[in-house]
């Protein structure tokens, strides 16, 4: 009979020769697809076949010339896993047999008591039985090598008595517990001693939310660690569990608080340069004011009460005051013109700074040389512009009170999706150890900062003093 089934071969472990052929003949009664059918009459001779067959199906009589009872069975399972084992008993070795059911064998037939529609049953049932615990086996070991390599601390705990059943290699390196100590705790007892008093949480939803964020676990040697818990409720040994997994969060949180520090560090110096760099304009503001404008106003005011005191019409008086009051005009232009934004999209971010850079060039002394040519007006927003303007003033302010330079160069230059601002002079430089921190500085930092500019400073004492600072810019949508 055709049958779409693989063949199914089979091992027959039986000394009765009248058993042996009724089994025999059953076999071939049914409708099962046999393969190949091998033959035994001793433990030996069915061990000696194991060794280069292995058959999907093994009737054992328990009771051989060379083995009884559950030896018979333990002998051949030792030997061979893969096989679905059928005792073959009469009724007086029913309990015996029972035994072996429990040990592992799949199915049992009692002598006598069954015809071929039983048999095939009994394989069909018996070769399903044995592919299922074999795939569970097969399931078992995969979880077994997942959870023993796994690199996260992993272990396993009984729901209702919070006992620790197991765990892998990385917990028992984590809490530094060998693996017995480890099986004879809680779960309770990881927590540190603060929260020892805390009540269990048993229900899976409201441990989820005290798991949100990290736990402190104490370790063997009594350190504490922050931990975040992600846990599974499964069923082992017909029991409910909880396989926890954690990851140690304890460096990761000490350098977030690290950063943090420092963030807030940064934010006092920006905060105090900003301030300090104010006072220091308006410091400046005043001098000018006073030093300079108000003495001009002040000669104009008394040349003024001269001629009204002398109720006099001395033009040329007049004409001095007017010439004092012009000079005035002439000083606050010039001091507004440093203080007040220029419009750099009506004039352009280059000719804003050629205007700082002609104030320069009066000098005699230094030479100014620029590099706009790979700057392009239209890459960058109006508030780009304007603080590259105010750290190019800066800057250069910087280097005409300080550098004793004689040659500066200053250019724009477009790298990738850089926008590149390069201010360089020959001067007799300084050590940034000692003047890193210093006002100037700090204010340029402060102001790159808001827009995103790395700022790198190349100096030392007698070499000058390079500053490059590069924006990220993005391309306009009409280019």
């Amino acid at each position: 009979m055709s049958n779409s089934q693989p063949p199914i071969d089979i091992l027959i472990v039986e000394d009765n020769d009248v058993h042996l052929y009724l089994l025999d003949q059953y076999l071939n009664f049914s409708t099962l697809n046999i393969g190949k059918i091998s033959k035994a009459g001793t433990i030996e001779q069915a061990l000696e076949v194991i060794k280069t067959e292995r058959p999907h199906i093994i009737f054992l009589d328990l009771f051989l010339p060379d083995s009884d009872g559950l030896t018979s069975y333990s002998l051949i399972q030792s030997k061979i896993k893969t096989a679905a084992i059928i005792v073959i008993s009469s009724l007086s070795d029913l309990n015996i047999t029972l035994e072996t059911l429990a040990l592992g064998a799949e199915d049992y037939l009692v002598k006598g008591e069954f015809d071929e529609r039983i048999l095939e049953k009994t394989v069909r049932y018996s070769i399903e039985r044995k592919k299922s615990e074999l795939q569970l086996q097969s399931s078992e070991a995969k979880y077994r090598q997942l959870f023993d390599n796994n690199p996260s601390p992993m272990y396993i705990y009984d729901i209702d008595t919070l006992q620790i059943l197991d765990c892998n290699e990385a917990a028992l390196r984590t809490y530094l517990y060998t693996r017995e100590e480890f099986t004879q705790m809680k779960v309770t007892d990881l927590r540190v001693p603060e929260l020892a008093h805390l009540p269990v949480v048993y229900d899976a939803e409201e441990l989820t939310k005290l798991i949100a964020n990290p736990l402190p676990h104490k370790k063997k040697n009594g350190e504490t660690i922050m931990v975040e818990i992600t846990f599974f409720q499964i069923e082992m040994n017909e029991r409910q569990v909880r396989q926890i997994q954690i990851t140690d969060v304890t460096e990761k949180l000490r350098l977030q608080e690290e950063l943090q520090i420092q963030q807030q560090e940064r934010q006092r110096s920006i905060t105090a340069a900003t301030i300090i760099a104010q006072e220091t304009e308006r410091a400046e503001l005043g001098r000018e004011l006073h030093d300079n404008i108000n003495q001009i106003l002040v000669t104009a005011l008394l040349f003024l009460d001269n001629v009204i005191a002398t109720k006099s019409n001395d033009i040329e008086k007049l004409k001095y005051i007017k010439s004092i009051i012009s000079e005035s005009i002439k000083e606050i232009r010039k001091l507004t013109k440093g203080l007040v934004p220029p419009s750099l999209d009506n004039i352009g971010l280059v000719a804003a700074l050629d205007g700082v850079l002609s104030n320069i060039r009066i000098l005699d002394s230094i030479t100014v040389n620029t590099s706009f040519e790979e700057y392009n007006e239209a890459m960058i927003s109006e508030e780009l512009k304007l603080m590259i303007y105010r750290i190019s003033q800066e800057q250069l302010n910087n280097i005409v009170k300080h550098s004793e330079a004689t040659v500066i160069n200053i250019g724009l230059s477009k790298l990738d999706d850089t926008l590149q601002l390069t201010i360089k002079d020959n001067g007799k430089g300084c050590d940034l150890s000692v003047e890193s921190n210093g006002v100037g500085i700090q204010n340029i930092m402060t102001r790159a900062a808001l827009h995103d500019g790395t700022v790198n400073i190349e100096t030392s004492p007698g070499n000058g003093f390079e500053l490059t600072i590069n924006f990220p810019i993005a391309e306009p949508a009409y280019v």
